[in-house]
């Protein structure tokens, strides 16, 4: 045993004069390839391995103990396949080469350590080295030795392995630990020499001033920047030193208060102090101060970087002085020449000439885009400097969007722009800045109405979103936004570059600021649009409130079931009230302020009355009342006139008004709005609901309709093409959707329903929740009855009297 313990240790010497002699030889071969230093690593531990089986004494007839194992491994983990083939085939000749008993056991041995060598090479891959995988390889290599012993020739290995084979298996794994942790130290010390060499000459290149200092404030790497700032003559005069070597005590003693705050906290530090430059000009230098972080994360010291922003500070105070002058020095004057333009072109100082009349146009519509400009400027620099103030409050957005409308109604007047509100979404409200709300959407409608062919309708839209959002939208119908201009649209200053675009003036600041403003209020802004088809800019905002959660057996997404009305009234302050005093009445409405926008709502959504102002924009009340009844859509919707002239154009009507439910003069008195309210509910509970199914099955279709009874009226389809003639020739409180159809999925069937007809999809297909806020519920066959789906109809239907019949069985 004596023997064994000096073979081994004089192994274990070996092994630090060899990792003594790869470090000299590496350090020389730092500007080869690593494919060459891959080829030297495994000539170094081939020769490693070879004097090692040279220095082992014999413990049986033929078979050696050394420490090559050890060496192959490191070779084969540390260098690849290119180290593991040299010094492999380097042992194994040197191994046949010395014979003996033991000599295939001992190649065995040797292909074992190279195979586990390349193995955690590969397992590792491009990651580093972690102390685990060296202890995991010491522990592998140790195992193939234990092989080796089990197959040598009668035996014999058993009987070595239990007399010496612990501690020659304990030095093997030892000495594996040993080179890996030394080679691994080896290999990271000369990656971070090379990562040195880089960064020294990174910071000698770079114009500013970046450094690097350790934990006492001693520089490590330094910039000639700095030297110059510093006065200290070059770079390796600063290296070691301390700011208490070039600057007075008080000013180094705060510059070292800095980097002791960011050493404690951690945290990088941005100040901007004042400074003399070496050519003793006064100025100001910006400073970031950054924790330095070794491997293990620890902060062993500081990276400071300073640059110069003497003129940027100057730029800075000049750019604030000229906004204080635009703010102070403009607005004012700016004021009263627009007041006073706007007062002799409204003739308040007497009927002007053609001529003159044309001119002072001319000059307040260009007083007015010069205090767009100022005001956007403004805007944009308190945006930029944070000083831009929101007063953020639970909001309901209705009067929001109302008072959007009558502040746009007068913009650019010449072109006839007409304003259609939308609300999908009564009683929404949002925790915002009404304000800046107000400002976003202003700035949406006036760039729609800018956009917009002559005499078209924009409309603004309210929506409920999935995920408590609510969007509201600003669609035009003008020719687009170019695809080449879509990336910079929210760019300061951005404006396309067609001239029909250009033509239309602005200072390319507004949708910039919309979205900044947007994005405060924890929302966001964007659009969709087409070359030729117009455009629409959605604004999505968080609810207020998050609406009840479904029921688990039946997915309902909730909307607002109340009776709708349209508005036709071309004053806002008035439809404003009309709107309050229905949403009183628990009625919804929508907003057409003039005959056109009026068609096209009651054109595309189904209404239970509207309001008719006689005298509509300018128009005739009377024609539009007459179109309604001559058309095939809402040919018998009740009307409410609303006029000034209420009685006068009763007379006119001559007994031709069949479906006025009343004649309300203006002012509106509530009391007869409510009984004219309570008759229009009265004559629809008195109607059946019209109810369409879809079902090509016809034992569902029938018991369907048994189990709703005759309190209905329900019509069937079989097929998608039924359904969409039907669709075609009459409107429906309700479908009843079947995804599964003979001809194509129920789900196409979507797109041509009206945006408020309620649709309950019933069908043998189980479906997520992902179908939009159209459906309203998604009930699955043999998991819901038709009972079920009944009583659900009865919810989704409030204001008719619906007798549920059950016909299934155990019900």
């Amino acid at each position: 045993m004596g023997t064994i313990w000096q073979s081994l240790l004089a192994n274990l010497a070996l092994v630090s004069i060899f990792l003594v002699g790869w470090d000299i030889i590496s350090d020389l071969a730092r500007r080869t390839s690593r494919k060459v230093q891959d080829l030297l690593l495994g000539a170094v531990m081939a020769g490693g391995a070879i004097i090692s089986m040279l220095l082992a004494m014999p413990i049986a007839s033929g078979f050696i103990v050394d420490l090559r194992s050890a060496f192959i491994a490191s070779a084969a983990f540390f260098g690849g396949w290119r180290a593991a083939a040299i010094a492999t085939l380097c042992a194994i000749a040197f191994r046949l080469y010395l014979g003996g008993a033991g000599a295939w056991p001992g190649v065995t041995g040797i292909l074992i350590s190279a195979a586990v060598g390349l193995g955690y090479h590969y397992a590792i891959g491009g990651r580093r080295r972690k102390s685990v995988d060296i202890l995991g390889l010491g522990a592998a290599v140790a195992a193939g030795s234990a092989i080796g012993f089990m197959l040598f020739p009668s035996h014999a290995g058993l009987e070595i392995f239990k007399q010496a084979g612990l501690p020659l298996l304990s030095f093997v794994f030892v000495s594996q630990i040993i080179i890996g942790v030394l080679l691994d130290r080896q290999w990271r010390r000369r990656e971070l020499a090379e990562a040195n060499l880089i960064f020294s000459a990174m910071v000698r290149e770079l114009p500013d001033c970046l450094n690097v200092k350790d934990s006492q404030g001693r520089f490590i790497a330094a910039n000639p920047a700095t030297a110059r700032f510093m006065r200290a003559g070059s770079v390796d005069a600063l290296i070691g030193k301390t700011d208490f070597d070039f600057f007075p005590t008080d000013l180094a003693e705060k510059f070292r208060q800095d980097e002791v705050s960011t050493l404690e906290r951690g945290e990088t530090v941005r100040i901007d102090q004042p400074a003399v430059f070496p050519d003793e000009r006064k100025g100001w230098i910006a400073t970031l101060k950054a924790p330095f972080r070794d491997e293990a994360g620890r902060i062993v010291g500081i990276i400071t970087y300073n640059r110069d922003v003497t003129e940027q500070r100057r730029a800075a105070q000049l750019k604030n002085e000229f906004i204080s002058t635009v703010s102070h020095e403009l607005r004012t004057p700016l004021t009263s020449i627009r007041g006073s333009l706007g007062l002799i072109a409204a003739g308040v100082t007497g009927a002007l000439p053609p001529k003159a009349a044309n001119l002072v146009k001319i000059a307040h519509t260009n007083s007015e885009r010069l205090v767009h400009l100022i005001n956007d400027i403004l805007d944009m620099e308190k945006i930029e400097s944070g000083k831009m103030v929101f007063q953020v409050t639970r909001t309901a957005l209705r009067p929001v969007l109302e008072q959007a409308i009558a502040g746009s109604t007068n913009y650019m007047s010449e072109k006839q722009i007409r304003i259609a509100l939308m609300d999908d979404a009564p009683r929404a409200e949002a925790v915002l800045d009404p304000d800046r709300l107000h400002q976003v959407l202003a700035n949406l409608l006036s760039n729609a109405i800018k956009f917009s062919p002559d005499g078209e309708t924009v409309i603004l839209r309210l929506q409920r979103q999935p995920g408590r959002k609510l969007r509201i939208s600003v669609i035009d119908r003008g020719s687009g936004i170019p695809d080449t201009f879509q990336d910079q649209i929210f760019e300061k200053f951005a404006q396309a570059d067609a001239s029909n675009t250009r033509s239309k003036g602005g200072t390319g600041l507004g949708l910039s600021i919309a979205k900044t403003i947007v994005e405060k209020l924890g929302g966001s802004l964007s659009f969709e649009t087409g070359e030729g088809t117009g455009t629409a800019f959605h604004v999505d905002l968080l609810e207020a409130e998050r609406p009840p959660r479904p029921e688990p057996a039946v997915i309902v997404r909730k909307r607002d079931n109340r009776l709708r009305v349209l508005i036709c009234e071309d004053e806002a302050d008035i439809s404003a009230v009309l709107a309050m005093l229905l949403d009183a009445e628990n009625f919804t409405s929508d907003v057409a302020p003039d005959i056109a926008s009026a068609k096209t709502l009651l054109r595309t959504r189904d209404y239970v009355a509207m309001t008719l102002d006689i005298k509509l924009a300018g128009e005739s009340g009377i024609e539009l009342f007459r179109h309604i009844r001559a058309s095939a859509t809402n040919a018998d919707i009740p009307v409410i006139v609303i006029s000034a002239v209420a009685d006068e154009t009763r007379r006119s009507l001559n007994g031709s008004a069949i479906g006025i439910v009343d004649w309300l003069e203006k002012p509106v008195d509530p009391d007869r709005l409510h009984a004219a309210l309570e008759k229009i509910v009265t004559r629809k509970l008195d109607r059946r609901p019209n109810i369409l199914h879809v079902e090509d099955d016809e034992g569902v279709l029938t018991v369907m309709s048994e189990g709703l009874g005759p309190d209905v009226c329900i019509s069937s389809a079989r097929s998608l093409v039924q359904a969409q003639e039907a669709i075609a020739l009459q409107r429906f409180d309700l479908v009843i959707l079947d995804i599964g159809l003979p001809d194509g999925s129920g789900l196409d069937l979507l797109k041509d329903l009206p945006p408020e007809t309620p649709v309950i999809v019933f069908s043998a297909v189980e479906l997520d929740q992902n179908l939009g806020d159209r459906v309203r519920a998604i009930m699955t066959k043999t998991k819901t009855s038709e009972l079920d789906v009944a009583r659900l109809v009865k919810n989704l239907l409030p204001t008719f009297d619906i007798h549920i019949h059950a016909t299934t069985p155990g019900e």
